[in-house]
């Protein structure tokens, strides 16, 4: 966290915004279409309702998703995939891939994703006026040479994250589709507990964990 008078306040935005700017690149750099290839999976989403959730360690070669949907039969389906990217001459690819069992219904699982507003939730870079903490307007010392001069101007707290885990998610059904990415949910949560975007993302993370105990803390 970072504090300090207009100038630092300034340079704490363009800090922000260039770690928001990193994250978008982290995440485009995993490049979704040659881990859904590896994975052996379409790009698009193809069922009547389907949930997709991507999961990215960042500076690590690992990568997750969650899936599920229900396909033209009324059918639920839960699946796990895991990917380890290729390093040349250090590791290869490798990829695993797991049906999940869940521990309540699927229908209520899907429903409780709605009720935290999976088909409605903007991605982070949409909601970075709100990641900062409200300073107040002071009166500050400006010095022009050797002449100092008061001016009243604005001071604030304001975090970037750079490091950590980000997820992608993408969200379908007959009516709607959604796609947003947010990277360190649980961290911005943290740092502000009133801002309901971070919530709803736990909240969405939180039924994926505890209903299928994949992602474990």
């Amino acid at each position: 966290m970072i504090k300090g008078n207009s100038a630092n306040f300034f340079s704490m935005k363009i800090l922000f915004t260039i770690s928001l700017i990193l994250v978008y690149f982290q995440l485009n750099a995993q490049d979704l279409k040659k881990i859904n290839s590896d994975l052996g999976i379409s790009d698009s989403l193809m069922h009547p309702i389907e949930i997709r959730v991507y999961q990215f360690i960042e500076t690590t070669n690992y990568s997750s998703l969650f899936i599920m949907y229900k396909d033209f039969s009324e059918n639920w389906l839960a699946e796990f995939y895991q990917h380890w990217r290729e390093i040349e001459g250090v590791t290869e690819l490798k990829t695993e891939k797991r049906t999940l069992s869940s521990k309540s219904d699927l229908d209520y699982i899907y429903l409780n994703m709605v009720r935290s507003f999976i088909f409605d939730l903007p991605s982070l870079n949409e909601i970075k006026w709100k990641l900062v903490k409200r300073g107040s307007v002071e009166k500050v010392e400006s010095r022009v040479g050797n002449e100092v001069k008061l001016k009243y101007d604005l001071t604030g707290i304001q975090a970037g994250i750079l490091d950590g885990i980000s997820y992608r998610f993408f969200a379908k059904n007959n009516q709607r589709n959604n796609e947003f990415y947010f990277s360190n949910p649980e961290a911005y949560n943290r740092l502000y507990p009133e801002i309901d975007e971070p919530i709803f993302v736990n909240e969405l993370i939180e039924i994926i964990r505890n209903e299928f105990e994949i992602w474990e803390k």
